[in-house]
């Protein structure tokens, strides 16, 4: 009985089971450099993922960025900081963009996420998110509602991308380049979009498919590019030949301390690392003191990492909150010793005498070379 009822129900609205096709069937529109069309978060391809795409900017940098998804746009945003002023969703029905803060958002819908664990689909109008809603359940929201759905599952949605990428893409890519593919250093680049349109644009792996494509790069970018793997949430990654700008110390000797400045130079992102947060302070306030390195400034910055004390993980520095003055030592002495959340900061300072919290805006060079002569 049962199967026949569902016979019945697929004869009279075959839509009903339908799966929504989330590639593009209008014109697309792509808008970042050189028309690249893949992801610079994901690396997911703009036009695979067109219905769920959205449209920014940086605040340090003006180029458009086109995103696969609203967790992508999130992900950028708290690493790079983008221009709330500026973005665009794409529209589902008439898969044109509009302006990100007059949509309406399906979220959480029986639809698979772009990327992660929340999907979203973006409506000009709400009448339309009505009817998706009724077809694929879930809740229309605003924009900020939709953002801040998205912002706060962010790290279970990386780590579970980060999953799956280990177990479908990471080996693929790895038989891919180790086969089929001339020499390529993913440090050349900035973006993964960057390596992917190189690769597919020069040739370098042969023809390669989407699929293949896209296990390829994230093999190269995950895995290749530091040696080993390493996730948002993970420790500084530094290699044994990386001295202190400032003081000439092997960093590597000192993982618990390892901070590290991330800048874009002659079109690709380098990094300096530092062993702890004051020497790092003393190059971001003055980095020609500590050799010719006149293109690092606040613009050409890409991010700033250093190591929460009691997790041992990677955290933006410009996000983080420091404790000074505390009776903990780092390899150079007195430290400003970081925290990813204020009340880690605040326990630590009382339990270690410390005698001040500074979130990153509040750190002065005066006081960092301070901390030299207590």
């Amino acid at each position: 009985m049962k199967k026949i009822i569902l016979i019945t129900l697929l004869l009279l609205s075959p839509s009903l089971f339908a799966q929504f096709i989330k590639h593009a069937t209008t014109k697309v529109v792509l808008v970042q450099k050189d028309q690249n069309r893949w992801c610079p978060i994901t690396g997911q391809s703009i036009i695979d993922y067109y219905k769920t795409s959205f449209i920014s900017k940086l605040k340090s940098n003006q180029n458009f960025r086109q995103y696969s998804s609203l967790t992508a746009l999130a992900i950028d945003n708290q690493r790079n900081g983008i221009d709330k002023t500026y973005i665009k969703a794409l529209d589902v029905v008439s898969q044109k963009y509009i302006n990100a803060k007059n949509a309406f958002y399906l979220v959480n819908s029986n639809i698979a996420p772009t990327f992660g664990k929340i999907g979203v689909l973006a409506f000009e109008h709400k009448n339309d998110a009505l009817i998706y809603a009724k077809k694929y359940d879930g809740k229309i929201l605003s924009f900020n509602q939709a953002l801040s759905t998205v912002e706060k599952n962010l790290k279970s949605s990386i780590a579970y991308m980060h999953n799956i990428y280990k177990k479908k893409n990471y080996n693929m890519g790895k038989r891919i380049y180790l086969k089929k593919c001339k020499k390529i250093d993913p440090n050349d680049f900035i973006e993964i979009n960057d390596l992917k349109k190189e690769i597919s644009d020069k040739n370098l792996c042969g023809k390669l498919n989407e699929r293949y494509l896209q296990a390829l790069s994230l093999y190269l970018w995950d895995v290749k590019r530091d040696g080993e793997y390493r996730a948002d949430n993970e420790r500084v990654i530094v290699k044994k030949d990386e001295k202190c700008p400032v003081c000439g110390m092997f960093t590597y000797k000192y993982p618990r301390w390892a901070a590290q400045i991330f800048f874009k130079y002659e079109g690709h992102e380098h990094h300096l690392s530092f062993d702890g947060v004051k020497d790092m302070m003393k190059f971001y306030f003055d980095p020609t003191k500590w050799g010719k390195y006149d293109f690092i400034n606040k613009n050409s910055i890409t991010k700033m990492l250093v190591t929460d004390y009691y997790s041992q993980k990677a955290i933006e520095a410009r996000d983080a909150y420091f404790v000074e003055g505390s009776n903990i030592y780092g390899p150079m002495g007195h430290e400003l010793i970081p925290f990813s959340n204020k009340n880690d900061a605040e326990n630590f300072k009382l339990d270690h005498k410390g005698t001040k919290v500074l979130n990153f805006k509040e750190i002065k060079k005066r006081e960092v070379y301070d901390l030299d002569d207590h």
